[in-house]
């Protein structure tokens, strides 16, 4: 799939349930996800977060 990342920006935490999907999303699409909340920058690739998995 590829393509540009998908970008968010929350003004909140991201919380465990979204964290799971957007892991599930960015390993089943082929998608690169990237989440920005106020305390970290999430770059989900794969299935993968690079914060490992501590949010």
């Amino acid at each position: 799939m590829g393509g540009k990342p998908i970008r968010i920006m929350k003004n909140l935490r991201i919380c465990g349930d979204c964290h799971a999907f957007a892991k599930l999303i960015s390993k089943s699409e082929g998608k690169v996800i990237i989440i920005r909340d106020p305390v970290r920058f999430h770059h989900f690739q794969d299935g993968v977060c690079s914060c490992g998995d501590y949010w």
